[in-house]
């Protein structure tokens, strides 16, 4: 990796620390960058918009990791209770500060410019929810669930979000709450 790249992710990486911790108003690039370990000026190499770039980058990262982890429990090579128990496990593994990070990305969307906004809105959909609802619209087609894929992908991440999986049976009995009442009747 080039220094470049280096510096680029030490900073991002203090960044989503003060997200995470303070919220978007809360942050100091002068703080990013003690972090960091640059002076603040150097902030704006790296990123020429200042702040709200840098929560750009951040949030794309953020949201690129979490689609990743969902495409991987998706894969088609296994049937639909299975990817759904994989798919739960990496949802309720979200437990904690990530989900606290993925509501303080979120909560700086009214915080941000518009164009900023429809863009981080807008990868979160294509990265997050577009595949999980493609998904739903399948398990659909194939008669395993009932519904409006978008509702059945909302309810689904919802539960499992709350879910509590102290033990290796929490993936199979969310995945078998939520077929219980998304199966066709």
């Amino acid at each position: 990796m080039s220094p470049h790249t280096d510096t680029r992710a030490q900073i991002m990486d203090a960044f989503a620390e003060q997200l995470a911790a303070t919220g978007y108003q809360g942050i100091s690039l002068a703080q990013v960058g003690r972090t960091a370990g640059i002076q603040k000026p150097s902030i704006y190499h790296h990123f020429p918009g200042g702040k709200e770039d840098l929560y750009i980058a951040v949030a794309e990262r953020y949201i690129r990791d979490v689609g990743e982890r969902l495409a991987a429990a998706l894969v088609d090579h296994r049937d639909v209770e299975e990817r759904l128990g994989t798919l739960a496990a990496v949802v309720a593994g979200q437990k904690g500060e990530s989900i606290t990070f993925e509501q303080r990305i979120y909560d700086t969307l009214h915080l941000v410019s518009d164009e900023t906004r429809d863009h981080v809105r807008a990868c979160y959909v294509n990265l997050v929810l577009d595949p999980v609802t493609a998904f739903f619209t399948s398990a659909r087609d194939q008669g395993v669930v009932a519904g409006e894929p978008a509702f059945l992908m909302n309810a689904f991440l919802h539960l499992a979000r709350a879910a509590d999986l102290t033990d290796d049976t929490g993936p199979t009995r969310i995945v078998a709450l939520f077929l219980d009442g998304a199966r066709p009747r």
